[in-house]
């Protein structure tokens, strides 16, 4: 008989500029691990007129890549980032349970985007890191 499961893919790519400068830490075991803050935008027409939807996402690295981030990368830096996402839970200010969804980065890329003011070339730029192997989950903070 056929194997009747769904199959799974979560896989993220997306292209936007860090919010904060990247912020690394070291965890017990001395894997480095690098939050970055993204901002991506949606653009779309409603009504004859054209709009902008704005996304900020949490970000994380590890490893190699989240020393790079953190030796590299500035607030308002265009990168691409490819990864997955990952869901937790947390409590919120009034005691109530949330969830929140993150990237977990595999690879982070310095974009080289024109400047919308001021011209440019365009293009991006070979500053990538390879991805990484998977992080044990013995490993992970949360």
């Amino acid at each position: 008989m056929s194997d009747l499961r769904m199959p799974s893919l979560n896989k993220v790519l997306l292209a936007g500029r860090l919010t904060r400068d990247p912020e690394l830490r070291s965890l017990p075991s001395g894997m480095s691990i690098c939050k970055l803050g993204l901002a991506v935008s949606r653009f779309y027409t409603k009504d004859g007129e054209r709009k902008e939807e704005t996304l900020f996402i949490n970000v994380t690295t590890w490893g190699k890549t989240a020393e790079y981030c953190n030796d590299s990368l500035k607030k308002g830096r265009p990168i691409l980032v490819e990864g997955s996402l990952r869901s937790y839970d947390f409590q919120d200010k009034e005691g109530q349970k949330r969830t929140g969804i993150e990237i977990t980065a595999e690879r982070v890329q310095q974009l080289d985007w024109a400047d919308r003011q001021g011209g440019g070339s365009g293009g991006g730029r070979s500053d990538s890191r390879p991805a990484e192997e998977p992080i044990p989950e013995d490993d992970i903070p949360f």
